[in-house]
């Protein structure tokens, strides 16, 4: 029982060590998150629908 409060204890001086971002950091990282997400499935989508036509073209000949 002592070893799960020392780890306990542990967890909390831990957390003070912790810096937490301000809202306004939160929100922007998140956006930027988003933005990145969206642009990366467009390039991934895109890559797909080229893949996607020249392989109808090569087997529909």
């Amino acid at each position: 029982m002592e070893k799960l409060i020392n780890f306990f204890e542990s967890v909390g001086n831990e957390f003070k060590k912790v810096s937490w971002p301000t809202q306004k950091e939160l929100v922007d990282n998140t956006i930027i998150v988003v933005v990145f997400s969206i642009i990366v499935s467009a390039f991934i989508f895109g890559i797909d629908q080229v893949y996607s036509t020249v392989l109808e073209a090569i087997y529909n000949r």
